[in-house]
């Protein structure tokens, strides 16, 4: 039988005394008993028959011997006392006044079903002032109670006057998690209603052994169909388990009508009404080709017009021979232009042997596989290789890769597209990347020669293909760019000369002496070149007793002169290679300095310095200037700008993103600032939302003179051959 409730006390949907649709009300019933239901249906036709009063606390359901239905809708309905009965206060804690500690109590409906089982719905009261459905309670003493009643995630407030026997009572719900019971004065006006249930197929199935299917084969299952809620017409029937199909795909429900046929009882016992032939079908469950081995739970859906009207559940043990198929992981980097290799396994099952094709199914645009065939062996677990290739119209960022073929299982894998690389060959894996007036700069070598000097070898690339060379002794690997295009080498600490190498993009090498006012540490520790080729360091400024002051100086290599500009500021001896950024035009610089240091704007041009406000204190990891003289700092992985007027704007990293380091403004798009995130690059149009554009993790980063970024990323072939590849961005 359908049920709408369980216990009263546990479970808000008590409140649900009847669903479906709300027929016009008959005229006003007799009101002053609760136990009796008399009146007149409106619109019913359904014939006569014998309703059941069904207890909502348990799975009782009483025939109501005596009580009719008319076929004109005629109700004369009698309540009998319930066969069992519940505490009210069972499980609860009761706060508040009541008359006697507790009470023995049901809650029922009166349901209309007919002689085959159909449910049609429920005959009720409502309170003619505002509609209330009323509730039938079965009081076993007079009692009152004024509280709350609490009862696990349940609280039930009670304003409740009972009369030994039946009362009639309103159930609301003001949540989810709370109901009110409150007693209705016997004299109040009320309408009688017959409400449909909402109209369901409900199927019993006189054999609910588990269905057993092997490929190609069938099971027959003989069901019992209810039309609850009258429900009439066609339904088409189908499984949710693909390749399982079900016949006959449609059953044709007959219109109840009132006519002669035997009664049968279904848990409401032997009722009146329509005595339409129960709809008695044999329903054959085949496993088709589309078919997957499969054990648990199959749904036999109904559908009608397009909305799913009921259905039913049995336990199914589908045995297709397949493989097991296993991917090598979930996540398979894959770069545009390039092709990555997916490790996969498979495991024949139920019996599948000989050759299955296995490859990509329903690929995202722009990613390809061709299908590889192989040769399977029950017992035996092959491996094989799919190669993915990822074409220039492929989305970057994550896409869902799913695999699959005919006798496999689909599994899943996220395939990270990333930009486009290009491999260049190196002696060992280069850490840094400069600038040069056409494509970059990177130290290709650095060995040791006789006499423990020591060999860079420099190489400018472009599109990938070096273009030039200079091999230079006893200079750091790490180049200075010149915002022209030019570079500048410095000399290693041990270099006695003490030189300073400036070459060009033809390779044309020039060297400058360095005078014995700059240390090789200072030019070894993160300097920096303006547009007219000065070069700016942190060297020392004076000495006290011991105690070194720093501060801010500029060496021009052409002609020798270095000029103080800032001796007396808050500079550190500890700069690092991070410790100058340099806008765009090379007009502004930004120096952070070490820890706790306040960050310095300079202006090249002027020779004025600034110190900058920061939030928060500590260091500044790393920091961005742009031609107008804006700074961006980044500090505890938010993003800070400061402001003309002193001030400072943060703004959070985008959600499941962290900044790790501020690369620099584009040098043709003074908008745009570029910086690194633990999953790759980002791009910032100031004041919008960066893009995220998922990347190795660069070793270095150029930005290009034609706009744009060039970075560098590295790795190791299985024999320990440096990788190294150049990746550019607009």
């Amino acid at each position: 039988m359908k049920k709408r409730l369980m216990s009263p006390l546990l479970l808000s949907g008590l409140l649900v005394a009847c669903g479906g649709s709300t027929p016009t009300p008959g005229p006003t019933p007799d009101t002053t008993d609760p136990a009796v239901l008399s009146g007149q249906l409106s619109g019913w036709n359904y014939g006569a028959l014998t309703p059941a009063m069904v207890s909502r606390l348990g799975d009782d359901s009483v025939p109501l011997t005596g009580s009719r239905i008319g076929s004109d809708g005629t109700v004369s309905v009698t309540l009998p006392a319930p066969t069992s009965t519940a505490s009210l206060m069972s499980d609860c804690t009761f706060s508040g006044a009541r008359s006697v500690p507790d009470v023995q109590i049901d809650l029922v409906d009166v349901v209309a079903a007919t002689s085959q089982g159909d449910l049609l719905g429920t005959v009720t009261q409502t309170r003619r002032s505002d509609g209330e459905p009323l509730t039938r309670m079965y009081s076993s003493a007079d009692a009152t109670f004024r509280g709350t009643l609490r009862c696990r995630t349940l609280s039930i407030d009670l304003n409740l006057d009972l009369r030994a026997g039946w009362n009639t009572i309103i159930v609301k719900q003001p949540s989810a998690s709370a109901l009110q019971f409150a007693s209705v004065d016997r004299t109040v006006p009320t309408d009688l209603k017959f409400v449909a249930y909402s109209p369901e197929v409900v199927f019993s199935f006189t054999d609910d052994s588990p269905l057993v299917l092997r490929a190609g084969q069938s099971a027959k299952r003989e069901v019992r169909v209810y039309q609850d809620g009258g429900i009439s017409g066609d339904v088409t029937l189908s499984t949710d388990l693909p390749g399982v199909t079900v016949t006959p795909g449609t059953l044709s429900l007959p219109t109840l009508r009132a006519q002669r046929a035997p009664a049968r009882p279904r848990g409401l016992g032997a009722l009146g009404g329509p005595r339409t032939q129960a709809v008695t079908t044999t329903l054959t469950f085949a496993a088709g080709s589309g078919a997957a081995t499969f054990s648990g739970e199959l749904h036999l859906l109904a559908r009608q017009n397009g909305r799913t009207v009921g259905g039913a559940r049995l336990q199914a043990d589908i045995r297709v021979p397949s493989a097991q198929l296993w991917l090598g992981g979930d996540f398979l980097n894959g770069y545009v232009g390039e092709s990555s290799t997916l490790a996969l396994s498979l495991t024949p099952q139920d019996g599948l042997s000989g050759p299955v094709t296995v490859g990509l199914v329903d690929p995202p645009a722009g990613v390809s596989a061709a299908p590889r065939q192989v040769t399977l062996t029950p017992g035996t677990t092959t491996n094989l290789d799919l190669a993915v290739q990822v074409a220039g119209t492929a989305t970057l960022g994550d896409l869902k890769l799913k695999v699959g073929g005919d006798s496999i299982g689909v599994a899943t894998a996220t395939l990270r597209v990333k930009p486009a690389r290009t491999r260049i060959e190196v002696q060992q894996a280069p850490s840094s990347l400069t600038p040069a007036a056409q494509g970059v700069w990177i130290t290709s070598a650095y060995t040791y020669t006789a006499g423990a000097k020591t060999l860079a070898t420099f190489q400018r690339l472009v599109d990938g293909k070096a273009a030039t060379e200079v091999k230079l002794e006893n200079v750091s690997g790490g180049l200075i760019s010149i915002p022209g295009g030019d570079v500048y080498a410095a000399g290693t600490w041990n270099d006695s000369g003490k030189k300073f190498y400036r070459f060009d993009d033809a390779g044309k090498v020039t060297a400058y002496d360095v005078p014995a006012a700059i240390s090789p540490q200072a030019l070894l520790s993160g300097p920096v070149a303006d547009a007219q080729g000065r070069v700016w360091y942190v060297g020392t400024a004076k000495e006290e007793a011991g105690v070194f002051r720093y501060g801010l100086f500029v060496w021009t290599p052409a002609t020798g002169q270095i000029a103080a500009v800032d001796p007396e500021g808050a500079y550190s001896s500890n700069s690092s290679n991070l410790a100058f950024s340099r806008s765009a035009s090379g007009r502004y610089l930004l120096y952070l300095g070490g820890y706790n240091s306040k960050p310095v704007l300079i202006d090249t041009e002027t020779a004025k310095t600034t110190v900058l406000p920061t939030t928060g204190g500590g260091t500044v990891e790393s920091g961005a200037v742009s031609d107008t003289g804006e700074a961006w700092l980044l500090a505890y992985g938010a993003l800070t700008r400061v402001n003309t007027d002193g001030t400072s704007t943060t703004f959070p990293a985008p959600s499941g993103a962290s900044y790790l380091r501020l690369l620099g403004f584009d040098r043709q798009q003074p908008g745009v600032l570029w910086l690194t995130t633990y999953q790759g690059v980002a791009r910032v149009a100031t004041g919008s939302t960066p893009t995220l554009i998922l990347t190795d993790q660069p070793m270095g980063s150029a930005l290009n003179a034609g706009g744009g970024l060039t970075f560098l990323t590295t790795g190791s072939a299985a024999n320990g051959t440096p990788l190294a590849y150049l990746s550019t961005l607009p």
